[in-house]
């Protein structure tokens, strides 16, 4: 593919390739004008070849001269070039990340875990390989060494490093909250590991709320936000309360995380997530001995300890714009401590505080 910040243009008669990595220009044929779109958003070797030959150029010469001036690299591990079978393209909360896939067992996960966000092939900064063993599969960004995972480590190692990168790549402070929606408004579910929100949010889907994330959401200038809809990642101890609710839930594979816990992964419904408005928040807790039932927060001071508690930067620091949509969430939402002693009692308190956030 083309190396993102190379440029093609054109003076006169002539076309040019300037990298600015190196303050290098070089003329560029009319075969490599012709397939520049393409190589921007990635083609195989052998297309490239076939391509070039049916426009009259040497597609090989053509090739090996883009590589050795540095405007062109593979989308390959830092061993070489490996047999690319699938080229998939994930949109996450507008970050792209092509994945190119050796063999049909990745490419079908891929598609099975983030089948909701796959768009049509487009350039992408991230480029990501998995290149596929019998008994293994790596995860290499281009140009680096795989990272060996075994199969049923993989499906977690792949979701964990596509969220690593894209909350890298977020400028906006990021929320660890479920996020839910309904007549195009937010519910944030948030609350300690362990809390429920996973469960809870992938139970109140279809009960007149649309499941957005289980995880993570951007938060926008204004106070709106915007989920990041990776699969919902449920523990195997939820799956006897969420099968009724999800049919063939306990078939899709499990997979085991670094913390020793196996997973399974629901994907969402595709379409668009927007930045919405929040209508209310709800902080979780599991409550076996403690009275249960809905409390409203009122106190500034413990939304703002308890929505920080919840906020994420790439720098670890909040910036001032960021406070500022951190208080005009404040502003616009009401927030309730929903103490619960199960799935059904904690749907029950949720679908309670978005009635009573809706009254006023």
């Amino acid at each position: 593919m083309a190396v993102p910040d190379v440029r093609l243009a054109s003076a006169g008669s002539r076309h040019f390739l300037f990298l600015p990595q190196n303050q290098k220009l070089f003329y560029a044929s009319d075969t490599t004008v012709a397939l520049w779109p393409r190589l921007a958003a990635g083609l195989s070797v052998a297309d490239f070849v076939c391509a070039a030959s049916a426009g009259g150029g040497d597609g090989r010469q053509t090739l090996m001269e883009l590589l050795e001036a540095g405007a062109v690299r593979y989308l390959a591990p830092r061993s070489g070039p490996v047999p690319v079978t699938a080229r998939l393209c994930l949109s996450i909360g507008g970050h792209v990340t092509g994945i190119c896939c050796t063999g049909g067992k990745t490419a079908d996960m891929v598609r099975s875990l983030f089948g909701h966000l796959l768009v049509a092939d487009r350039p992408a900064a991230d480029q990501l390989v998995l290149v596929e063993e019998p008994s293994r599969a790596g995860l290499a960004w281009a140009g680096e060494d795989p990272d060996w995972h075994r199969w049923d480590e993989i499906g977690a190692a792949l979701k964990y490093l596509l969220t690593t990168q894209v909350l890298e790549a977020s400028e906006d402070p990021v929320l660890h909250t479920a996020t839910v929606s309904a007549a195009g408004q937010h519910m944030l579910l948030c609350g300690d590991p362990g809390s429920g929100k996973s469960t809870l949010s992938v139970a109140l889907h279809g009960e007149g709320f649309c499941l957005e994330g289980d995880d993570l959401a951007v938060l926008r200038h204004g106070g709106e936000v915007m989920s990041l809809p990776l699969p919902a990642t449920l523990k195997c101890g939820s799956l006897p309360l969420l099968a009724p609710r999800l049919p063939g839930l306990e078939d899709r594979p499990a997979y085991l995380r670094p913390d020793g816990k196996r997973v399974r992964y629901h994907a969402l419904d595709a379409g668009a997530f927007p930045a919405r408005p929040v209508r209310c928040v709800l902080f979780l807790q599991r409550s076996p001995d403690n009275p249960a039932g809905l409390e409203p927060v009122t106190a500034e001071e413990d939304i703002i300890r308890m929505m920080l508690a919840s906020c994420w930067s790439a720098d670890d620091r909040l910036s001032g714009d960021g406070f500022e949509s951190l208080a005009a969430l404040i502003r616009s939402a009401r927030f309730f401590r929903a103490r619960h002693d199960g799935l059904e009692h904690a749907s029950s308190l949720a679908r309670e505080a978005w009635r009573l956030a809706g009254s006023g």
